[in-house]
């Protein structure tokens, strides 16, 4: 026996328009597919799909708002890679920071337009930060590279070789943070001393840039 519950077609097109009209504007509207219910979350409107057996999975975010009703987001998580490929040179002894000059990828969530010091994130959600400092020139001095929210140090990573051999220098620093949209990103460099420093393209290996990667992880 059938434990489907009998559902009477419509007699015509007005009719079916009516009913599919009704189950729109009913905000805590599901729908059953065999051993899953389809429903909306009542605050982000994430599309929600629930097993019988129990669990649940998200399988869509709410799409930022668009002019172009037929216009389809990308179904994965907003993510960004800037580079610094021309060389920037700035004054020893404090912290510059880096103008992006180069978009190398971006999701339609982002919209940054180069050449800027700030990225602004676009959804709230936990993000992967990985930045990448390449120095042009050689140094046996004190350097750090650093990555700030809203202007204050959340990253940090300096070398002190302690040695008078100057050699080649780059730096990686990644880590996950939680953000709220509109958290201002921006990355710096710094070198002890007094005189200029360099730094975007590696002079070691000069087709690596320096450049910062933000991902959103699919993480509720």
């Amino acid at each position: 026996m059938s434990n489907q519950v009998p559902v009477k077609p419509p007699k015509n097109n007005a009719e079916w328009a009516r009913n599919v009209e009704k189950q729109l504007d009913t905000p805590d509207s599901s729908v059953r597919v065999g051993k899953w219910v389809l429903s909306t979350h009542p605050e982000t409107g994430a599309l929600i799909a629930s097993h019988i057996d129990g669990g649940s999975v998200v399988l869509a975010n709410q799409p930022a708002p668009s002019e172009d009703a037929d216009a389809i987001a990308s179904s994965g998580q907003p993510l960004i890679k800037l580079e610094r490929q021309a060389n920037q040179q700035e004054p020893r002894g404090t912290t510059a920071l880096v103008l992006w000059d180069t978009v190398a990828y971006q999701t339609d969530e982002w919209g940054f337009v180069p050449t800027a010091t700030d990225i602004g994130i676009p959804e709230t959600g936990v993000y992967r930060i990985t930045y990448h400092l390449a120095f042009l020139n050689q140094s046996s001095v004190t350097s750090k590279a650093t990555v700030f929210f809203d202007g204050v140090v959340k990253m940090a990573q300096e070398f002190n070789p302690h040695t008078d051999e100057p050699w080649w220098e780059s730096m990686y620093i990644s880590e996950e943070f939680p953000l709220t949209a509109g958290t201002i990103v921006s990355c710096g460099a710094y070198v002890a001393g007094s005189g200029t420093f360099d730094f975007g393209a590696s002079g070691a290996d000069t087709s690596v840039y320096t450049s910062l990667v933000i991902t959103k992880l699919a993480v509720d």
